[in-house]
C-alpha cells in the first residue's frame, strides 16, 4: 500500500466493524473506536476518497434467497468469441449472482437449480472447456 492510502489502526477497526456490521450508526461506531460520530464520518469519507472503501453492499443468504446450488465453474477459455463472456452471461437466461475472473481460468456462478446449471454449461461450451465443482457448504470465519 502506498503512503497516500496508508491507514492507521483506527481506520482498520472502522473497516473491520463496517464489514461485519454495515448498518451500524456512526455514533455506535464512534463508541466502539473511541471517537465522536463526526470524527468517524470524516474518517469514512477519507477512506472513500482514497478508494479503500468502494461500495456498500448486502450479503445475501443465497439458499434462502432461492439460489441453493453453488457451483464453481472453471472455464478454460478457448478462442475469443464475438460476444464477450460477460455479455453472454447477462443475456443467457440463467440467473448468475457472481462471476469472477481468476488467474488462469475463470467463472464462479450460483444457480437456482440443476436445470439452470445444465443449460448454461451447454451454452458455455462454445467459450471453452468447463469443469464444475459443487460447493458443499460455506464456512463462516470467526470474528477477530
Amino acid at each position: 500500500m502506498d503512503k497516500k492510502n496508508k491507514v492507521d489502526q483506527v481506520d482498520e477497526q472502522i473497516i473491520h466493524i463496517l464489514r461485519h456490521q454495515g448498518r451500524i450508526t456512526l455514533q455506535e461506531l464512534g463508541e466502539k473506536v473511541h471517537l465522536t460520530g463526526q470524527a468517524v464520518k470524516n474518517r469514512i469519507e477519507k477512506l472513500e476518497d482514497k478508494g479503500i472503501i468502494q461500495q456498500y453492499t448486502v450479503n445475501v443468504n443465497c439458499p434462502v434467497y432461492g439460489f441453493p446450488l453453488h457451483a464453481l465453474i472453471r472455464l478454460e477459455a478457448g478462442i475469443p468469441q464475438k460476444i464477450p463472456l460477460t455479455v453472454f452471461l447477462a443475456k443467457c437466461g440463467c440467473p448468475v449472482l457472481h462471476c469472477y475472473q481468476i488467474t488462469g481460468r475463470q467463472v464462479y456462478m450460483l444457480f437456482r437449480s440443476m436445470e439452470d446449471q445444465k443449460r448454461i454449461l451447454l451454452k458455455l461450451q462454445k467459450y471453452g472447456i468447463c469443469t464444475v465443482d459443487m460447493v458443499l457448504q460455506s464456512l463462516e470465519l470467526p470474528e477477530t
